[in-house]
């Protein structure tokens, strides 16, 4: 298996270091290596059948209130 990224050291030698090329970017390196893929564009279908959240809530339910299960605890 060939694989230039890998390379072998002896163990009581220093690692080469690898040299930082000036104004480098992680985008700009998989972009020149033809690692970065562009993505497939993907329409997304908006129907009419599409209620929004609210819609399906069933509206508003401000009839409760936060103190009203005060008075039914009983501490002793």
């Amino acid at each position: 298996m060939h694989n230039p990224s890998l390379r072998e050291e002896p163990r009581h030698h220093k690692a080469r270091v690898v040299p930082l090329e000036e104004n480098s970017t992680l985008l700009d390196w998989l972009e020149s290596t033809g690692r970065l893929i562009p993505r497939d564009v993907v329409e997304e279908a908006f129907s009419e059948e599409d209620e929004e959240i609210s819609e399906l809530m069933g509206g508003d339910d401000s009839s409760y209130d936060l103190d009203d299960d005060a008075g039914d605890m009983d501490i002793e």
